[in-house]
């Protein structure tokens, strides 16, 4: 009796260990019908100022002022996305991975073919991808960066005006200016004093008076002359 409990006990540790190895190797294996392809390497590196411009608002919608829209393409209407992985170069930091759409703001969705989108900070440089899309491996299959939506300028708040320049007249001579002082009077003709008296009243007796006075003149000379003779 205890000889058979201790085979039961072996077989089935032998064969737990081998639905184990089974569960292992299934787990291993890649799921059917999924494959893995790349981006075409004619998109990148690129950033999304330099990408072809998207900015669909089912698509990620913008742009924003300080993030960047990326939206990715497949072109094969049969087949749909799984997953995206993308990584980007960061300015002054490196590189990090992103995958859509365990990334935050990101989706994949389905407009006429396989979208994937994702919103990422402003300035990253995507430098390679993959994806995980639907369907059996197929040559020369892959995917591409079909657009985005680049940040929107910081505001600045309103413009600042260029100052026009005011054309200088040409300098024009001053006026001569008038001297402002008294007027110079005009010369008046000196008059010579008045000596005497006036008046017409007054001229016949002082012509009289010369007339007596030239008389007595000639009388005193006459009289000289006699004396001086009879001497």
């Amino acid at each position: 009796m205890r000889v058979r409990l201790v085979r039961l006990v072996a077989v089935g540790a032998a064969v737990g260990a081998m639905l184990l190895g089974a569960a292992g190797t299934a787990q291993a294996q890649p799921q059917p019908g999924a494959t893995t392809i790349s981006i075409n390497p004619g998109n990148v590196p690129t950033t999304a100022a330099e990408a072809p411009q998207d900015c669909d608002p089912t698509l990620g919608g913008g742009p924003y002022e300080d993030r960047d829209v990326w939206v990715f393409n497949l072109p094969d209407a049969d087949r749909d996305f799984v997953s995206v992985t993308a990584t980007f170069s960061i300015p002054n930091n490196g590189t990090t991975t992103v995958t859509i759409p365990d990334a935050e703001d990101s989706a994949i969705v389905r407009q006429g073919t396989s979208k994937a989108w994702v919103i990422l900070p402003e300035g990253w440089t995507l430098v390679s991808a993959t994806a995980v899309v639907t369907g059996e491996p197929e040559p020369g299959l892959q995917f591409v960066l079909t657009g985005a939506c680049a940040a929107s300028p910081s505001p600045t708040g309103s413009p600042t005006a260029t100052p026009t320049t005011t054309p200088t007249a040409s300098p024009t001579a001053s006026p001569t200016r008038t001297p402002t002082g008294s007027p110079t009077a005009s010369p008046t003709k000196s008059e010579l004093p008045i000596t005497g008296v006036s008046g017409t009243g007054t001229l016949l007796p002082v012509t009289a008076l010369g007339l007596v006075a030239v008389a007595l003149g000639a009388f005193f000379l006459v009289a000289h002359r006699r004396r001086n003779t009879t001497g």
